[in-house]
């Protein structure tokens, strides 16, 4: 008997209680409930629920919320009956309230509160991802109070690392499918660069166990063999920032145990060695860079593009600009938690058009909570770091030799490289919360204070039972489903209704029932079905049904706009939508809306553009056409809608102008030139453009039809039947009816 069961039958049978030992199996319950649970936490990566929408981020978040909320529950039971169970003070401790308190205001008064508290089923951060975290911490130091359970929890987060590594290596294989596709790894996390900060963390904690081990030489080779496989499957996720914070980490651990290794010199010139080596590697690689070696692996590659100039590189440093640009404009408490958007928005960079279109992370732990949380945000961030490392470090923890220091100060500082070029993932947070929480108790261990002193026998379990358990209980399931459980039914009915085909008649009700719930993933459900309405609206779907999709979606996309009229993704997806369904003078207000928002963006100039030209401005079009042309030239985008433009202005000076210098011709195989040229009549152009993809792919008889179509208009009819019949040769399906076409064209009819 355990958990909400045993909570239960204490409270109905209180005559349980009137000796000692009863009171003390109340304790013992408790007491292993949550011990028990928080060794779960480890196996939280584990977990991929394919039935919600984004399975490998929601799953797991779902999962430590709900054990978090549950474990937390019985803790403040434990905690109420037993002082011992109570947290102590710690600078550390107080940094991370800090942290979390600083950024609790800075997402109540920033850009989106609701989003920055409560995120979206992408990301599934924000205060409440932080909050949990704060109860884990708790948790974790007040029931982890031996350096027995301390070695039980780490050694099973290290052992499900090298299940993981075992499952990585199977996709390394291929007896698996890596999730997101490609050469790199990505285990049950679908990001190769989650799984690459996951495994960066452990090989420094596998080493940290290790060299507090002292026992069997098997169990040695065993940590050893863990952490080259968890090295490895680093190299295999390719993730630059993990390798190179990695070799970051082991020169200053390694540098850190030369120096202060004291008397140990096996471990100094094992130290030294590493140094040695690692420089070895990084030298020997700079001098094989060029061979086809490296030119043929998929990881080496990554590296040879390490330059301010290369593409990646570069997008960095934009977007870095960007964050810049927004920090000035709210220095003291910046924008709230997943708020970037609104500054990337606002301060885009057109030279990012080869980028993502809609950023929400800044790629850089540092301009990410300058923005999140402002100047306070971010130095109650590295207060953390701060104040973990002086627990480390101070001379009355006795608990970490000299060699454990070091290891944990390497760990911090390669976490530190890593997210310089990334962003913080579940469970990066929770091994670093581990790590403060490991460091808080070993504090507390050697100064003796430690959790289980003080201990009073004077406890009144009997209105703890009565009064306290019951409510607790009851706040706990109420947080279980307000938090989770709504959210949970909402992301499994938006996977379903995206998951079959648009037009099916259960998807409009689906898409229903996921709004219906009400929850943070709102504007994504609303986004889903907003891009199948817009696709249903060029489909061969009955009238009826288009106008049932475009009714929902309309609605709901409007509802959405309401909620954050400052959001330039949600102006241009709700404009497109209704210019889909030739909803046009409504489009533009939304479209001019995502404009204001984001001037300089050429995505959101072309569909306004487009707006323009079908309300039959065509001058007007022509004149947004060049705008976004004029903010990135080399954007070949830019340069089709542009002579799209001047193709419908009846410009072709200038369409020259546009084209010949790219392409050579104003011919160029382009479905949006290919439409401009046919709705202007102009059909030597469109019969160059199907020329070209006939030489491009002879063997599609489609476009074989579309020539011939085009020869009839022409009035070049041995063309046109000639073109029949080599789609007849390559199509033999369409045999009778070509031979019709080909008798009708003869007679001089168009069929």
């Amino acid at each position: 008997m355990g958990g909400l069961d045993s909570l239960f039958y204490l409270y109905w049978h209180p005559l349980f209680f009137n000796d000692t030992v009863s009171t003390m199996n109340f304790e013992n319950i408790m007491r292993k409930f949550v011990t028990w649970g928080i060794l779960l936490v480890p196996f939280i990566p584990l977990i991929v629920l394919t039935f919600l929408f984004f399975p490998f981020i929601t799953g797991k978040n779902f999962a430590f919320r709900i054990l978090i909320e549950l474990l937390f529950g019985g803790w403040v039971i434990l905690a109420l009956y037993n002082k011992a169970y109570r947290p102590r003070f710690s600078w550390l401790l107080g940094s991370i309230v800090a942290f979390v308190g600083v950024i609790a205001v800075a997402d109540i008064f920033g850009e989106n509160p609701a989003k920055s508290i409560w995120s979206n089923f992408e990301r599934m951060d924000g205060l409440v991802t932080l909050v949990h975290l704060l109860l884990y911490f708790l948790v974790a130091t007040t029931v982890l109070n031996t350096e027995k359970l301390w070695t039980r929890f780490l050694n099973t987060s290290v052992a499900v690392s090298g299940f993981l590594g075992i499952y990585g290596l199977f996709q390394l294989w291929g007896f698996l499918t890596i999730h997101q596709g490609g050469v790199r790894l990505d285990a049950t996390f679908g990001n190769a660069t989650y799984l690459a900060i996951y495994m960066l963390f452990h090989v420094f904690i596998t080493v940290l166990l290790l060299s507090r081990f002292s026992g069997n030489r098997i169990i040695r080779h065993i940590y050893m063999g863990l952490i080259a496989l968890q090295i490895l499957m680093i190299y295999f996720t390719a993730t630059r920032g993990a390798i190179l914070g990695f070799l970051g980490g082991v020169i200053l651990t390694s540098t850190l145990v030369a120096l202060f290794g004291g008397k140990q010199k096996v471990l100094r010139k094992t130290a030294a060695g590493a140094l040695v080596l690692v420089f070895v590697i990084v030298g020997g690689f700079f001098l094989i860079k060029d061979t086809n070696m490296v030119k043929k692996s998929p990881v080496l590659t990554r590296f040879t593009d390490l330059s301010i100039s290369s593409g990646s590189t570069n997008a960095r440093f934009l977007v870095w600009d960007t964050a810049l640009k927004g920090i000035k404009e709210r220095p003291l408490l910046g924008w709230g938690q997943e708020n970037f958007n609104f500054v990337f928005n606002k301060y885009y960079d057109p030279k990012l058009y080869a980028q993502e279109q809609w950023f929400d992370r800044v790629h850089n732990i540092v301009f990410d909570w300058l923005i999140a949380g402002g100047i306070l945000g971010f130095l109650a961030y590295v207060f953390m770091f701060l104040a973990t490392l002086w627990y480390t470090w101070h001379k009355r923890n006795t608990y970490f030799s000299s060699v454990e220091k070091s290891v944990i100060t390497g760990l911090l500082a390669a976490y530190t490289f890593h997210n310089m070029f990334v962003f913080d993932n579940l469970m990066s947070y929770i091994l670093f919360f581990t790590i403060m929480a490991y460091v808080h108790w070993s504090y507390k261990e050697s100064t003796k204070k430690v959790f289980m002193d003080n201990m009073e026998d004077n406890r009144d379990l009997g209105i703890i039972t009565r009064f306290y358990a019951p409510l607790i209980i009851l706040l706990t399931l109420f947080s279980m489903y307000a938090v989770n459980g709504k959210a949970i039914l909402a992301s499994a009915s938006l996977l379903d209704a995206i998951s079959i085909p648009a037009g099916h008649p259960s998807q409009i009700p689906l898409f229903e029932k996921a709004i219906s719930y009400n929850t943070y993933g709102g504007q994504e459900v609303r986004e889903q079905l907003a891009q199948i309405a817009t696709r249903v609206a060029g489909s061969e779907l009955s009238v009826e049904i288009k106008q049932q999709y475009f009714s929902l979606a309309g609605k709901e996309m409007q509802k959405q706009v309401e909620k954050v009229s400052g959001d330039a993704r949600t102006q241009i997806f709700t404009g497109t939508l209704f210019d889909a369904f030739s909803q046009y003078s409504q489009g533009q207000t939304y479209i001019e809306h995502a404009n204001e928002l984001s001037p300089q963006k050429p995505t959101i100039l072309f569909q306004l553009g487009l707006n323009t030209l079908n309300r039959g401005d065509v001058q007007g079009a022509l004149q947004i056409f060049k705008q976004a042309y004029d903010l990135a030239p080399q954007y070949d985008q830019a340069q089709i809608f542009y002579a799209v433009g001047a193709i419908y202005a009846k410009d072709d000076i200038l369409l020259k102008e546009i084209l010949v210098p790219t392409y050579g011709s104003i011919v160029v195989d382009n479905d949006r030139l290919l439409q401009a040229y046919l709705n202007s009549g102009r059909l030597q152009e469109v019969l160059g453009v199907l020329r070209l993809r006939v030489e491009k792919n002879p063997n599609n008889p489609q476009t074989h039809l579309s020539l011939a179509a085009v020869y009839l208009e022409l009035n070049e009819r041995g063309n046109s039947i000639f073109e029949i019949q080599n789609a007849i040769e390559l199509d033999p399906n369409f045999k009778q009816q070509g031979e019709y076409f080909i008798q009708e064209v003869r007679a001089g009819r168009n069929p």
